[in-house]
């Protein structure tokens, strides 16, 4: 019983992270679909292609350091997050990155991906997937905003005046029980 009990988790982490790769090869997909001019424009609200990108690098980066946190034994402090600051946090990180070019944007979020990669590399199929798992909240938090950001850019490309919802909220709040 015990080994299929480890068949079944080994399963559902190998679905997992496929969707996780889905996600983030439909957001490449559309980013490159996107136009040079995109790049440094406004592209979907005041936000540039570079601004999208730069956003999901420094989202990703904090579920990285989560990773490390719960590795650790500490409380990730993104549990502690203040929702009624998100748009100036987003603002302030995008702003952050305006200054650097698209391709070092672009390589921070591959760059962020293999991060998040090696960190649940390091997690048992047990501690990433038991019930209530931080660990695997957070996963989702990223498939979420991957997809959340795609549809956005995939309405935009296809002359949609907006998106529909795609989902559960990006930032993912305490989830009562085991880490």
């Amino acid at each position: 019983m015990a080994d299929d009990n480890a068949r079944s988790l080994t399963d559902d982490r190998r679905r997992l992270l496929h969707e996780l790769d889905v996600e983030r090869s439909q957001l490449i997909r559309n980013i490159e679909t996107c136009r040079i001019r995109d790049i440094d424009r406004p592209f979907i609200g005041t936000w540039s292609l570079k601004d999208i990108v730069g956003h999901i690098a420094s989202w990703e980066a904090e579920v990285v350091t989560a990773f490390r946190e719960i590795r650790e034994g500490r409380r990730p402090a993104l549990f502690d997050f203040d929702d009624s600051k998100l748009d100036t946090w987003n603002q302030d990180h995008v702003e952050r990155k305006r200054d650097l070019n698209f391709w070092s944007v672009l390589e921070q979020l591959r760059g962020g991906r293999i991060r998040l990669g090696e960190e649940i590399a390091l997690v048992s199929d047990e501690d990433l997937l038991r019930e209530g798992s931080r660990r695997e909240r957070f996963v989702r938090s990223v498939i979420d905003h991957d997809r959340e950001h795609w549809h956005e850019i995939a309405a935009k490309l296809a002359g949609m005046a907006g998106v529909r919802a795609t989902g559960p909220v990006s930032v993912p709040e305490e989830v009562h029980g085991t880490s």
